[in-house]
């Protein structure tokens, strides 16, 4: 119920105003930190503006403002609680089907599969790397690729064949230095 009167919003005032760093220490040690205390305040107060013609005794104002607040606390804690859930229960029904299908063994080699290559990549040359990155991952054209760097077709061709030659020897070469640890 939204009050009508002046009356009404000075006597809420005057009632609920007095409590508010009581419910706000209170909402503090619910949340842990201020910017949840401050909205849980917040919507307390809202909430007890809207229902002020419910308050029949003055003098409980204080417990019936507390009960409001703990009220939005457990509100807003089952909120989250179902959504870290559903997150949770996601994020794990995902990694169970994904290892049942490849197993973990596979996905953490492929993991460090794509992280070697990636490192890899990232030692090439700039004029290099641009060409392998807009041919092999974003599935672009020789054509599209001179277009786009303003570079003749043929540059385009022979960057990605250099850049392919030079990806080979890095990973080559990582391979023989892995190899080399794991024989000492």
């Amino acid at each position: 119920m939204v009050l009508k009167t002046k009356t009404d919003k000075k006597q809420f005032k005057k009632l609920t105003y007095p409590h508010m760093k009581l419910l706000y220490n209170v909402a503090l040690k619910y949340t842990g930190n201020v910017f949840d205390a401050e909205d849980i305040v917040q919507e307390t107060f809202m909430m007890a503006y809207h229902k002020f013609s419910q308050l029949k005794d003055p003098g409980k104002c204080k417990s019936w403002l507390l009960r409001i607040l703990r009220n939005n606390f457990l509100k807003t804690c089952q909120k989250d609680n179902a959504r870290q859930q559903l997150q949770k229960s996601d994020y794990i029904a995902f990694l169970k089907s994904e290892t049942q299908k490849k197993g973990a063994d596979i996905l953490l080699e492929q993991a460090v599969d794509t992280r070697i290559v990636n490192d890899a990549i990232d030692q090439l040359p700039i004029k290099y790397k641009e060409i392998l990155i807009l041919y092999y991952m974003d599935d672009m054209l020789y054509k599209d690729i001179a277009k786009a760097l303003d570079i003749p077709l043929g540059t385009v061709m022979s960057r990605l064949n250099r850049a392919k030659e030079a990806l080979k020897v890095t990973l080559l070469k990582q391979l023989k230095d892995s190899r080399e640890k794991t024989c000492i």
